[in-house]
């Protein structure tokens, strides 16, 4: 008797239609406090330029950013880091499936 395995997807191998940047949660954080992008980068010693670039979606964050990030707003730099993590994981995904086709 033959029996056929069949890999169940989970959340973790899903292929999302879109990746989802950090940037919209850290928008939507700062629009939800009234805080300007200027206002943001005097507070944090963040470079305007580098703040509106990962705004974009244009930069992605490292260690230190995530921990300027929770200082700043009370939400975990694990927190930040996990939403890069899976940022580029979705983006690889979807890159290899539209190979694929």
């Amino acid at each position: 008797m033959k029996i056929i395995q069949h890999k169940m997807k989970t959340i973790d191998n899903l292929t999302p239609h879109i990746a989802t940047h950090l940037s919209e949660v850290l928008s939507d954080e700062l629009e939800a406090n009234g805080i300007t992008q200027t206002e943001f980068s005097k507070t944090t010693g963040i470079n305007r330029d580098l703040l509106n670039e990962i705004i974009e979606g244009k930069q992605n964050i490292n260690g230190e950013l995530s921990i300027i990030l929770e200082q700043a707003l009370g939400i975990d730099a694990e927190y930040w880091l996990q939403l890069q993590k899976n940022y580029e994981s979705d983006r690889t995904k979807i890159e290899a499936t539209n190979k694929a086709c």
